[in-house]
């Protein structure tokens, strides 16, 4: 009977082998949620720029920008509204265009409207579905996971599609190539639901 390493990681590492795509993140943009999960942004607390690595295929990333001006000792910081973005993308280097903003004040005018844009490493954008993430009431303390799994559901312009309901963020410490079989079955069986994992039991013991 074959491995279960064998069947699994000839399922994954197929769609994943050059599961490239990096997003450098500068430090006055947060990002809340990846694929409907936890983010995992690569980078010290101190960096200016930190990246985001994320499978080949199609995405959804929610992101804030927090431009921050200096008020005499101080330093002021304007948040924009969450924005959730959908989009696709093969084995690319993204980065974010920002838009400047003169002064605090001049922020607080326009900030409100602020669209993510992505470009690649020709400095042409990419197709970007979005919609503000927005959440009535209170906003501090905001789960932004359980929010992205809400929004989902309600088919938004945003929303993941039913294929791409497993997280595809790729563990800083896991490099796809031929030598990793194991480490991947390990990462895509934790991330698998529990029907999909008895169905991956099933597959196995037919083998």
């Amino acid at each position: 009977m074959k491995t279960v390493a064998t069947l699994l990681s000839g399922l994954f590492l197929a769609a994943n082998a050059h599961a490239a795509i990096t997003i450098n993140i500068p430090d006055n943009v947060q990002v809340l949620a990846v694929n409907a999960e936890k983010p995992d942004v690569e980078g010290g607390i101190f960096s200016s720029i930190k990246s985001l690595t994320l499978a080949d295929g199609e995405n959804q990333v929610v992101f804030r920008y927090t431009p921050y001006f200096s008020q005499g000792n101080d330093r002021v910081i304007v948040e924009s509204n969450p924005v959730i973005t959908k989009f696709t993308a093969n084995n690319q280097e993204l980065s974010l265009d920002l838009p400047e903003y003169r002064n605090e004040r001049e922020a607080e005018k326009q900030i409100k409207n602020w669209q993510v844009v992505l470009v690649d490493q020709q400095n042409q954008p990419l197709t970007i579905a979005q919609d503000a993430l927005r959440k009535d009431g209170m906003q501090i303390g905001r789960d932004f996971v359980q929010e992205s799994k809400e929004y989902n559901r309600t088919n938004g312009v945003a929303a993941l599609t039913s294929a791409s309901a497993v997280a595809v963020t790729l563990p800083a410490n896991i490099k796809v190539d031929s030598n990793t079989a194991e480490e991947m079955l390990h990462f895509w069986y934790q991330k698998a639901d529990a029907e999909t994992k008895a169905k991956f039991k099933q597959y196995i013991n037919q083998q």
